[in-house]
């Protein structure tokens, strides 16, 4: 298996949303354009670091789309769709459209028009070229759905009416592909996380933005210098946050001094650079291969914008061509580095080098006061020895961040003797403080938390929270109340879900690891360096002091007798590591082993597992089997055999009566379940998602009286799926989506247990695309539900009986036919999300004002002619797409009401004018009015916050538009195809540098 399958499997169990593998996928019709217009878009979007899809088979094979290409469309952050005249001529397009906007739907993904030489409104209504088309798919394939037209029909009229790119047979491609670009790189920005109260962080970064001066014309290289804790790196983010938009290319290079580690460490980097600017991966057979490829392709000819955290010597910064001659005029670097001899080859000036400044005594106190008394100012009673505290930490953010944790929750008597402690380092020798602060809070740690720490700075930064937690809680590790105890200590924090430490504090851990045994990592407790972990498996050196082992090496052979003398090994992580002998060495006390591709067919009979309570070996290739017979295996809690494609039946599970998590999403072979799959009966939770050619289950899973979560989506071959014959009293999650239900398993998804049972089980059914035609009355008796998914079925109405969910908060009804709304739905006063687009609503009730929590409302692509005034009424409303309503005329006076409004989308919308009082949509951002022929726009409109935000092809195609109104300042305007624009206002020569206006008239 190659580095990238390796990356593409994870520890997460079942996934919300797909991560993202490319930026952009194309879909376009190769006979029209991929030798010419879409040959040159790839070229550009590549060249300008964006990871493509390209699928390079010339000739579509077969009349369906492959799930090679389903995958990549929803691993693809955004999706471009090429419209030509022979586009709807293709159903392989076609199904790539609809799949397209599916995920836009379903996972937020960003979808971009591009009209190549056909007119938007024929796409939209498939007439022109396109009803040519269509006349060849009047009927659909003997193996395809009955409605499959009318999906491609509501797929093209949906993407018609977003905003896009048009090119007509006169049009400049050069110019269309350079703004497709700048589109692109827009929406697809790198966000990096800065944490909430920095304090004095914003005037920091404003004297470094001074220093790099982007605006000038030459390659500009500024080096932020300071010893650790200061700030740096957040200091470097925050600003590479700031300006990134600014570049052509951008990349945020963390970690530099731990990733250049020998042997192989500058290769790794170079790797790390080009990933993080190219956005995707490149193999490299040594450094000096790297340094070209760097500086041909990642900087090239382009204006980038590259940041280096902890760079530590010369040698990094060479490997990485950090030269000015590599960079072209405009660039920008930023090194963050410790050591000011390791940037002297870059020769730089003093105004090229900020030193960051310690907080001074007003901010010191502030930040440990947050973190002491968790706000901005300490209580009377300890203002004094705050102060002593603050003068200790000697400015330093993170000491202060440490010791305002340390002493949170402490009496005064404890603060006392602890400043006393303190008050024995020199006041100049500010290193050592930090030191001392990061050993006494260590120090001051329960043996229990001591052993944590050290495991996290180990093993688990970077990791899920929720996974981390649940596994280590799985083997009698008290993690989660541990975890949070280091989190208020200030010494680990959380990014986006995940497990992160300040490089300070995890070194100090890994070190404390490392005094164990300086010369001899084999009676080290902890092991994870990846020298040393191979030096210890190689030789056999590892001792019972080992009791955690991690390592990531692809195709790498190992010694099977390493492990001979680890009798005390408890977490083992082998991943991709080769040994096919000799496992009846490993460690008898092993509780967690992941081992993903799994060199085997099928688990030896000799290797010892009977304490193991966490087996992971997904995405192993070669697994045919689990196991041979049956295993007793009675502590094992989570088996997870996600993306094993050759596996074609699960093992006997009747030795496994511990087992909570059983994952088998996406083992494509997998036929049969065994029947012993009833003796689970503390099973929570089954992901069976994307096991297609899977035909039946055995009717024991529905007596799991455990399970709590259910999927079964994509099982596309389960059309005879039994009723259910069991209670599953305790289910929570539900997922049919994406196959056929039988009109008997739809009459009993837990929709006959008796209101009493039914109130404590269900709160999220997903029956997303299961053809559907009506929904059973007895859905009311869900009365615990959640979440409810009914999109891109064939409902026509809902039962009232729905209205009876009152703990309902999100309702996914998108791409239905549905015509009314029951009156009672004003009754759903938790509903949060109503998705209701692509229906055939004309009108919506009254009632609907009373759901005083909605945040999200929409109704796009309806036959919708007015609101009810009682959408005034929706105080908690924050977005309200209207899209492709073109039987409006005007919206109602009250919708100014929606003070907390911030998106409105109105495209298409036939609007002849807005309300008086627009200007009362105090929170409005996003503002949508393209493609309303008609439309007057008041004066007031530009008094709105959202006129500081970019609003592509908000004027496209109003082609009565005759002028525009006074507005102060502008950030983008797009006014295409406004043939009857005759003036513009005298206050365009206000606008600042950022403006972008363009006008095609």
């Amino acid at each position: 298996m190659d580095a990238s399958q390796a990356e593409g499997c994870s520890f997460s169990s079942i996934p919300i949303s797909p991560q993202w593998v490319y930026d952009i996928f194309v879909s376009f019709r190769g006979s029209d354009t991929r030798k010419k217009f879409t040959s040159h878009l790839f070229a550009a979007l590549e060249d300008n670091g964006f990871c493509t899809f390209r699928d390079n088979k010339e000739l579509e094979r077969g009349e369906f789309i492959s799930d090679g290409l389903l995958k990549a469309i929803e691993s693809s952050r955004i999706s471009l769709i090429v419209f030509s005249k022979d586009y709807a001529r293709s159903r392989w397009c076609l199904d790539e459209l609809v799949k397209i906007m599916d995920c836009r739907e379903t996972f937020k993904q960003m979808v971009v028009p591009i009209f190549y030489d056909v007119v938007p409104s024929d796409v939209r209504k498939q007439t022109g070229v396109l009803q040519d088309a269509f006349a060849s798919h009047k009927k659909p394939l003997r193996e395809e759905p009955d409605d499959k037209v009318e999906r491609w029909r509501a797929a093209l009229t949906k993407a018609a009416n977003l905003s896009g790119r048009h090119l007509l047979n006169d049009g400049d491609e050069a110019e269309l592909i350079k703004m497709i670009i700048e589109d692109v790189r827009k929406v697809n920005p790198t966000h990096l996380n800065v944490p909430d109260r920095q304090v004095g962080l914003d005037h920091r970064v404003a004297k470094l933005n001074v220093l790099l001066n982007v605006e000038f014309n030459c390659v500009g290289i500024v080096a932020i210098w300071g010893m650790g804790g200061i700030g740096k790196t957040t200091i470097a983010k925050r600003l590479y946050n700031l300006i990134q938009h600014k570049f052509e290319r951008s990349g945020f290079l963390e970690n530099v001094r731990e990733t250049s580690q020998p042997p192989n460490g500058l290769v790794e980097l170079q790797k790390k650079l080009l990933l993080a600017i190219l956005k995707r991966s490149h193999e490299l057979s040594n450094s000096h291969e790297g340094i070209d490829v760097i500086k041909k392709k990642a900087f090239g000819r382009k204006k980038v914008l590259v940041v280096l955290d902890d760079v530590d010597n010369d040698q990094q910064l060479k490997a990485l061509a950090i030269d000015r001659d590599s960079f072209a005029p405009g660039s920008r670097i930023i090194i963050t580095t410790r050591d000011k001899s390791s940037i002297k080859i870059l020769k730089l000036v003093e105004n090229e080098i900020y030193g960051p400044e310690k907080l001074d005594e007003d901010e010191s106190l502030e930040l440990f006061s947050w973190h002491a008394f968790k706000e901005d100012h300490p209580p009377e009673d300890h203002l004094d020895l705050s102060r002593q505290i603050g003068h200790y930490a000697g400015g330093l953010p993170l000491a202060l961040e440490v010791l305002g944790s340390y002493f949170c929750g402490k009496s005064i008597p404890q603060w006392e003797s602890a400043i006393a402690k303190l008050q024995n380092i020199p006041d100049d020798d500010v290193q050592e403080k930090l030191n001392i602060s990061l050993k006494m809070s260590f120090d001051s740690l329960s043996e229990h938390l001591k052993k944590l720490f050290l495991d996290m700075a180990c093993f688990f930064v970077g990791m899920s929270q929720d996974f981390t937690i649940k596994i280590l809680e799985g083997c009698n590790i008290s993690a989660k109340d541990g975890i949070w105890k280091l989190a208020d200590r200030c010494l680990i924090k959380y990014e986006y879900s995940h497990i992160v430490m300040h490089d300070m504090i995890r070194d100090m851990g890994r070190q404390i690891v490392k005094q164990e045994s300086l010369e001899d990592p084999g009676k080290r407790s902890r092991l994870w360096y990846p020298d040393d972990v191979l030096e210890v498996l190689r030789y056999g050196t590892g001792t019972e002091a080992v009791k955690g082992l991690i390592v990531n090496a692809i195709d790498v052979q190992v010694n099977a007798k390493a492990f001979e003398k680890m009798n005390n090994l408890w977490l083992l992580h082998l991943d991709y590591i080769q040994q096919t002998t000799g496992y009846e060495h490993i460690s008898r006390r092993l509780l967690w082993l992941s081992w993903k591709g799994f060199p085997l067919e099928c688990i030896s009979g000799n290797f010892s597992m009977e304490k193991l309570v966490a087996l992971d070996l997904s995405c192993s290739r070669r697994l045919k089997k689990v196991w041979n017979g049956n295993m007793i295996l009675g502590k094992l809690k989570f088996l997870y055999l996600s993306h094993c494609h050759n596996l074609t039946r699960t093992p006997d599970f009747s030795g496994l009566s511990s087992l909570e998590e059983l994952l088998l999403n996406d083992c494509k072979s997998l036929v049969e379940v065994d029947e012993s799959i009833k003796c689970l009966d503390k099973l929570l939770v089954l992901d069976m998602k994307n096991c297609t050619k899977l035909r039946k289950l055995p009717s024991g899973i529905w007596m799991l009286i455990s399970l709590k979560r259910l999927d079964l989506s994509g099982c596309s071959k389960l059309g005879n799926l039994a009723v259910f014959k069991g209670p599953l009293y305790k289910l929570q999650c539900l997922f049919f989506s994406s196959w056929t239900l039988p009109p008997k398993a739809v009459d009993s998804i837990g929709l006959s247990c008796n209101p009493v049972q039914a109130s404590s089980c269900l709160k999220e059914l997903n029956l997303d695309s299961c053809h559907l035609s009506y929904l059973p009355k007895e859905i009311g008796n869900l009365i615990s539900l959640q979440t409810l998914h009914l999109a891109k079925n064939n409902l026509h109405t809902l039962p009232d009986g729905i209205c009876n969910l009152t703990c309902l908060k999100q309702l996914w009804l998108e791409e239905n036919n549905v015509s009314n709304l029951p009156s009672g739905i004003g009754r759903l006063t938790a509903l949060e999300i109503l998705y209701l687009s692509n229906n055939s609503l004309c009108t919506l009730p009254d009632t609907i004002g009373k759901l005083s929590c909605l945040k999200d409302l929409w109704v796009g692509n309806n036959k919708l002619s007015h609101l009810p005034s009682e959408i005034g009424d929706l105080d908690s409303l924050e977005a309200l797409v209207l899209d492709g309503n073109n039987g409006f005329r005007a919206l109602p006076e009250s919708i100014c009401k929606l003070v907390r409004l911030q998106t409105l989308l109105l495209n298409d919308c036939n609007l002849s004018h807005l309300p008086s009082e627009f200007d009362r949509l105090i929170s409005l951002a996003v503002l949508d009015l393209g493609h309303n022929m008609s439309l007057t726009i008041p004066d007031s409109i530009w008094h709105l916050p959202c006129c500081d935000v970019t609003i592509p092809d908000t004027l496209d195609y109003c082609a009565k538009l005759q002028s525009l109104p006074k507005r102060p300042t502008f950030h983008a305007v797009n006014a295409v195809r406004c043939p009857s624009l005759e003036s513009l206002p005298l206050e365009l020569d206000q606008l600042g540098w950022t403006a972008e206006i363009e006008f095609d008239v």
